[in-house]
């Protein structure tokens, strides 16, 4: 299981939707943090599921760099104490 996942929404084979929606389902990576990084352009209702379901989202048109990095460092603090 990993600690955490970046997805992008648009994916060759599968929606990452889809696959946000799995993960959310299953109590096995229900809590799996998912940072969301994307160059799709979101409809309201698309925000708010990423808003509900997800822990950060990046738009790849921005300058999503550092903020990323940022919430990496956020998210992993816990997991490295956690291993420890």
């Amino acid at each position: 299981m990993p600690d955490l996942v970046v997805l992008d929404l648009i994916l060759p084979k599968v929606s990452g939707f889809q696959l946000l929606a799995e993960w959310r389902a299953s109590s096995r990576t229900a809590d799996l943090p998912v940072f969301v990084l994307t160059n799709k352009d979101l409809t309201s209702e698309e925000m708010d599921y990423i808003r509900i379901n997800a822990g950060a989202l990046f738009r790849k048109q921005e300058s999503w760099q550092d903020a990323l990095i940022r919430q990496l460092r956020r998210a992993a603090s816990p997991v490295l104490v956690g291993k420890s």
